[in-house]
């Protein structure tokens, strides 16, 4: 078997993740929930299959990808 992810939960509650032969990283329109709340999602496609993040927010403004570095 060989290993395609590794999550990590780290001290400072944060997580971790690696993946390998990333294809492409896609992400959703944000859209507003009854309840005024904010949904968005991420998807990233590799070649051993797809992680998909479900996100929340109270502003669609904190959806946003920035570049890191």
């Amino acid at each position: 078997m060989k290993t395609v992810a590794q999550i990590s939960f780290r001290d400072n509650h944060s997580l971790s993740m690696d993946i390998e032969g990333v294809g492409s990283i896609e992400r959703g329109q944000p859209m507003r929930l009854d309840d005024g709340t904010w949904f968005c999602e991420m998807i990233v496609r590799s070649a051993n299959g797809i992680v998909a993040l479900q996100l929340l927010s109270d502003d669609p403004e904190r959806f946003e990808v920035k570049a890191i570095g």
